[in-house]
C-alpha cells in the first residue's frame, strides 16, 4: 500500500502552532479539507516572489519561474500560481457552484475564500483549487485523487504574504499584470476562456527591469497580515 495513504489512514497531523491534535480521513475529502484550512501554520519552507508556504516533504519544486511554481507530486506535475494583482487590490468574487462537475465546493475560513472543482476528464481527474489569492491545478487518477486534494490544502492554506514586497512591485506599476485576462483564478477552466497552462507561458517569457530574484523571501515573513 502507498506509504502516504498509510500515513493519511493512521496517523495524526500535529498542528504546528500547536499541541493539538486532527486525524484525516482517508476518505472523507470535506472533512479533510475543512481540518486542513481550519489549522494555523507557522512552518514555512518554501520562498517566492512576494510570498513564503508550506510544500509536505513528499512533494517537491520541479521549477520556479516568478509567481509560478511546478510541484511533482505522484508522477504529476501541479501548478501554483499567487496572484498578486488581486491580492493587492482586495479582489472578491463568489464562486458559482458547477452542478455538472465530479467535486465542486465554496471554501471559506474567516474572510479567505476559495473553491475546489473537480472534473473528470477521460480517465484523468483535472483538480482546481484557489484559496486565498493562490491556486494549484492539474491532472491525476482517481486513486490519488484525496491524497492530491489533501496536499492541496496543505499548500494553500500555508501561504502568506508580504505586503512591502507586493508593493514594491504593484505600488508604483513597475510591475503591472492588471492588464492581461489571460488567467482568472476566480473562475474555474471549465468556464474560462484561457487556462493556467496559457497564463504560465504568457508570464514565463516576462523580461522586466526589476531583479525579481532580490524580491524572493529569504526568511520566513514576520508580518503574517492575517484576515482572520
Amino acid at each position: 500500500m502507498n506509504i502516504k495513504k498509510i500515513l493519511l489512514m493512521f496517523i495524526c497531523l500535529f498542528i504546528l502552532s500547536g499541541c493539538s491534535i486532527v486525524c484525516i480521513s482517508n476518505d472523507n475529502i470535506e472533512k479533510n479539507i475543512n481540518t486542513i484550512l481550519n489549522r494555523k501554520t507557522k512552518y514555512l519552507n518554501k520562498n517566492a516572489i512576494g510570498y513564503q508556504y508550506y510544500l509536505p516533504g513528499y512533494m517537491s519544486v520541479k521549477d520556479s519561474n516568478e509567481f509560478n511554481q511546478e510541484i511533482y507530486f505522484n508522477s504529476n506535475t501541479f501548478y501554483l500560481y499567487a496572484d498578486m494583482v488581486s491580492y493587492y487590490h482586495k479582489v472578491k468574487k463568489e464562486y458559482k457552484i458547477n452542478d455538472k462537475a465530479y467535486i465542486s465546493k465554496k471554501l471559506k475560513v474567516g474572510k479567505k475564500t476559495g473553491y475546489l472543482e473537480v472534473n473528470k476528464d477521460n480517465n484523468r481527474y483535472f483538480v482546481e483549487m484557489m484559496y486565498n489569492y493562490a491556486k494549484i491545478e492539474g491532472y491525476c487518477d482517481k486513486y490519488n485523487l484525496n491524497d492530491t486534494i489533501n496536499s492541496f490544502s496543505y499548500i494553500l492554506s500555508s501561504i502568506k504574504y508580504n505586503d512591502n514586497v507586493i508593493e514594491t512591485l504593484l505600488g508604483d506599476k513597475r510591475y503591472d499584470l492588471s492588464d492581461n485576462e489571460t488567467y482568472n483564478i476566480f473562475k474555474s477552466k471549465k468556464s474560462s476562456e484561457g487556462s493556467f497552462l496559457d497564463y504560465v507561458n504568457e508570464y514565463d517569457n516576462y523580461k522586466g527591469t526589476e531583479d525579481l530574484n532580490n524580491l524572493i523571501e529569504k526568511e520566513e515573513i514576520q508580518s503574517e497580515n492575517e484576515e482572520d
